[in-house]
């Protein structure tokens, strides 16, 4: 029997004078199921160091914007559960 997930996926970079530093990506369930994750990827370790605090501050910036979707989403699932109830 297939059974399938539907999830929203975002993705970015913190990147100084057009050289990428750390790669960010993150999967929301779109089920309310919270099985998301936030996966960050150091591309360049000399420039990460070199740059710390701007690079911090850019995963910081990810990770609100992803918990703002995941917040939108959590909403939008608990509108269709009670459209659901009062059905």
């Amino acid at each position: 029997m297939l059974k399938t997930t539907k999830t929203i996926s975002i993705n970015g970079s913190s990147e100084i004078d057009g050289q990428v530093i750390v790669y960010m990506s993150a999967s929301l369930s779109t089920t309310g199921t919270g099985s998301e994750n936030i996966n960050k990827t150091i591309n360049n370790q000399e420039l990460y160091n070199a740059n710390k605090s701007e690079v911090r501050k850019d995963m910081r910036d990810f990770e609100d914007l992803v918990y703002e979707e995941q917040d939108k989403l959590d909403t939008y699932v608990n509108e269709v559960k009670t459209e659901k109830v009062g059905k």
